[in-house]
């Protein structure tokens, strides 16, 4: 590489850097992964872009030692494992992602001294950045406007992912501290330092504690195992400087003081701290309680199977969470949320690619780490670079068995880089850098365009979740199709396209979204649930209960499903067993709406209006605009002649269903029956434009009419009436009464 200043490659990585942690968006659904994978891909192009012009310039060469080699052979097995992939547009982006980190380790293997120092720099001054915020954020000092799903996460949106960043950077931070020359170097990684260690300590999270303790232990034994590094660390101990010492003094008090602060912000997130993490020592003793691997093991457990299943291949990459939870049996999967990744990259590894890439990829991070330990005493101008690099390397990797760090582009990108740094020069055969160069630019190209459609598709997803939140079928079905257009990133989103077109009517659509939703994940709750409800709706009961059944199998904490398997044995005349799903979803979670609704309706068809009456009540204590409690309980109000709290209960369940003809017509039936005439005919009227087919608003409508002597419309449609009733034939003889009737005073008017 050329000189600071004047090399792209350098100025690339510095902006990958600055850019990636810093980066975030907002109005899409993954606000922070996506986008700063997207401008981790855009910077490793430009570098790949100046690494190859400097290659072709000035003919270099690259060198393939062992750890090359493993990593070269740890890619090859990635790519095999994309054939067992189901979903290719997530199969090939984190195929594309886990390439493009391995050219990101190339490009650093032949960086120049000056060039490490400045990406060094740099993961300081960020590193000050972010921990300055997420440190505000704790305290509820500003930035309360960041989103989050956990906070204190800074830019992140989520503590873990923070906390992640900070295993990677604060070695960074300690040992140019202790090994770095110069007062401003002093000061600039003791403030650094401070900041990171605060920031960490406040997100209290138990696993990158443990990793950030394990990197900086890490790099206290490569100093002291290489004789010419121990010399000059104990050269150093023993005279630190008056600075340095008096810096590491107030780093130690500001960090003792500090770290106990309770947090000052409401926390709203998703993922709230609990008691377990009510400060810092509560967050130490929970690592030993019961419950305190928050499901971890059992997740491991489940996970075993599923590799023994695909012990060669793996499930192709981004696919664990798609083959888990036909593993799962209730562990982790639940109704409204299921795992994404198993919270542990070793066992993650083994899952996508097989137990021989687990292999391979361990056996690089030994290579990664005795190279450092070979380069250590070489060059004692470099000493503190290789020994931030081992260090980095392995916090990250401790912190792996308990997290994910090799998801997150802020933590891989610096991981890669340190690796590349800690084998710059190893030995191997050389070969030309341009092919090397080449293939990084074409792979960052490459994942910068699929970056950026999956935040278009993203944008869609999240557009498609707003409106299924406010019942508008037409807005998510068109959100949904125009983010499936940019390819099937999320699979959920052929489920709620499937939904969209159910709540429309089409349902030959919907069952083929269901249908393509199983061929991508086979193993989704959701998909199964949905094409019980095509076919229950359709009529074919047993196919029905299959689904049903096999949905709970994969979920049995899904209550939806439970509840729609009671609705099943209802249609099926089985009351006794609808019942009882009811009552066991209620025995789980009594404040379940849906399951409230249902065992009402069972009630209600019992002739236990009292009863019926309860359990409406207590589904829209849960949700008061939840719309078929409220026109069911608007239904027994108009049975008991309470007509004012008839007409609040279909007006709420309005709000959600505006064009439901069924509640239109019992608003209607409501006004009518208390003296509000003029609004009952605005109401059937309206029931009528809705569905000109549905007989009962032309009954009713007619009816009133009748009572009002407008005989010419009373007949009209009473006609209409009897032109598409096909039930009882008393209603038919009721409007032929009233018809005879009608123009029987229409003639007595005549004459007179």
């Amino acid at each position: 590489m050329e000189k600071i200043g004047r090399s792209p490659e350098t100025l690339s990585i510095v902006a990958m850097l600055m850019i990636v942690p810093l980066v975030y968006t907002t109005n899409i659904y993954d606000y922070t992964l996506v986008p700063k994978r997207l401008a981790f891909f855009a910077c490793l192009a430009l570098a790949a872009f100046g690494w190859l012009a400097q290659a072709i310039r000035s003919r270099s060469t690259i060198s393939y030692g062992l750890p090359t080699q493993l990593l070269g052979t740890y890619a090859i097995l990635v790519c095999l494992s994309l054939y067992k992939a189901t979903n290719l547009s997530v199969g090939i982006v984190e195929l594309i992602f886990q390439l493009a980190l391995i050219c990101l380790y190339l490009l650093a293997a032949q960086a120049k001294p000056r060039d490490v120092q400045i990406w060094m720099w740099t993961i300081l001054g960020i590193s000050a950045v972010v921990s300055t915020i997420g440190i505000q954020e704790y305290l509820g000092v500003a930035f309360a406007d960041i989103p989050s799903n956990g906070r204190p996460s800074a830019t992140f949106g989520f503590r873990n992912f923070a906390a992640m960043y900070l295993v990677a950077s604060l070695p960074v931070c300690f040992y140019q501290f202790w090994l770095g020359k110069g007062t401003v170097s002093t000061a600039v990684s003791a403030v650094s330092g401070v900041l990171t260690t605060l920031f960490l300590l406040y997100t209290r999270t138990r696993g990158a504690w443990l990793g950030a303790a394990a990197g900086l232990i890490g790099g206290v034994v490569l100093v002291v195992a290489e004789k010419s590094s121990r010399e000059a660390m104990f050269a150093l101990l023993r005279s630190p400087g008056t600075f340095r010492s008096a810096a590491a003094c107030v780093s130690l008090l500001l960090i003792l003081a500090a770290g106990s602060l309770s947090p000052g912000f409401r926390d709203t997130g998703l993922q709230r701290f609990d008691d377990k993490k009510s400060d810092l020592t509560t967050t130490v003793t929970s690592a030993l309680s019961s419950s305190g691997d928050r499901g971890r093991l059992l997740m491991w457990r489940r996970t075993i199977p599923l590799i023994w299943d695909n012990l060669f291949t793996g499930v192709g990459p981004g696919h664990w969470e798609f083959v888990y939870p036909n593993y799962d049996q209730g562990a982790m999967v639940r109704a409204d949320s299921s795992p994404k990744r198993p919270h542990n990259d070793y066992i993650w590894i083994a899952a996508e690619h097989g137990i021989i890439a687990l292999g391979v990829f361990l056996a690089f991070l030994a290579s990664v780490i005795l190279a450092g330990f070979r380069r250590a005493g070489k060059n004692p101008d470099e000493r503190h670079h290789v020994v931030v690099a081992v260090s980095v390397i392995v916090g990250v990797s401790v912190h792996a068995f308990f997290s994910f760090p090799k998801e997150q582009p802020q933590v891989v990108s610096v991981f890669f880089l340190m690796a590349g740094i800690a084998t710059r020069s190893a030995r191997g055969r050389s070969g030309s850098a341009i092919p090397a160069a080449a293939l990084a630019l074409l792979i960052s190209t490459v994942g910068s365009v699929a970056a950026w459609r999956q935040m278009t598709f993203d944008t869609h997803y999240l557009s498609a979740l707003i409106a299924e939140d406010r019942g508008d079928w037409h807005a998510m079905n068109a959100a949904a199709a125009r983010g499936l257009g940019r390819g099937e990133f999320r699979p959920h989103l052929r489920v709620i396209s499937g939904r969209a077109h159910e709540k429309l009517g089409d349902l030959d659509s919907a069952e083929a979204a269901y249908k393509r939703s199983l061929v991508i994940a086979p193993y989704s709750w959701h998909a199964h649930n949905g094409l019980g409800i095509i076919s229950k709706r359709r009529g074919s009961y047993e196919e029905a209960m299959v689904f049903y059944e096999r949905a709970l199998e994969l979920s049995p904490r899904a209550h939806s499903v439970r509840v729609n398997l009671g609705s099943l044995y209802r249609a099926m005349g089985n009351e006794s067993r609808a019942e009882a799903q009811f009552r066991r979803v209620l025995g789980a979670d009594s404040t379940d709406e849906g399951a409230n609704n249902n065992l009402a309706n069972v009630m209600k068809a019992r002739g236990e209006t009292d009863s019926a009456e309860v359990y409406y009540r207590k589904a829209l204590e849960s949700d008061p605009d939840f719309p078929q409690a409220n026109q069911n309980l608007g239904d027994i109000m108009m049975g008991a002649k309470k007509y004012r709290q008839a007409i609040q209960h279909y007006q709420a369940a309005m709000k959600t269903y505006p064009d439901r003809v069924s509640l239109n017509w019992g608003l209607a039936s409501a006004l009518e029956a208390s003296g509000r005439l003029e609004d009952a005919e605005i109401g059937y009227l309206r029931a009528i434009e809705i569905d000109p087919n549905f007989p009962r608003s032309y009954f009713s409508l007619a009816t009133m009419l009748y009572g009002l002597h407008r005989w010419d419309e009373t007949i009209e449609y009473f006609e209409t009436f009897k032109g598409i009733w096909k039930g009882d034939p008393k209603f038919i003889d009721f409007a032929n009464s009233r018809i005879r009737t009608s123009k029987g005073w229409l003639k007595r008017m005549d004459k007179k």
